[in-house]
């Protein structure tokens, strides 16, 4: 179970989605490894809002198979080759993560030839 500590942090102070701070009650923690994505047949989408989307997916699917689910990720980590590329990525990770938002940190940091993104993520169970 997640939650928001305090109260008043409901509302995205910083107009970004992440929660500044949450308690965290559970018996089990899951984390996925650093997971980048290609697309289905192994090609790697040149777009960030593609990369972005299919790799909250596999984090998603990785999750479901350890027993939980993004609703159950209390914090993301964030790695990126171009912090430019922020808001694209911010787009797709509203439309896809729930309430309550984890909290978050990113980073612009090399990554493998041709990934945009690359996600950690820790959920509770």
């Amino acid at each position: 179970m997640k939650k928001i500590l305090p109260e008043k942090y409901i509302k995205e102070p910083t107009g970004y989605p992440f929660s500044p701070v949450l308690s965290i009650e559970g018996k089990e923690i899951v984390v996925t490894s650093g997971t980048c994505c290609d697309d289905y047949d192994g090609q790697i989408p040149e777009d960030m809002e593609t990369q972005a989307r299919n790799t909250i997916l596999a984090c998603e699917q990785f999750l479901k198979e350890a027993g939980c689910g993004l609703e159950n990720v209390f914090n993301v980590e964030v790695y990126m080759k171009d912090l430019d590329q922020w808001s694209d990525f911010n787009k797709v990770y509203r439309e896809m993560m729930p309430e309550t938002l984890p909290c978050r940190k990113a980073l612009q940091t090399g990554l493998l030839p041709g990934y945009l993104v690359e996600l950690v993520m820790w959920a509770v169970k």
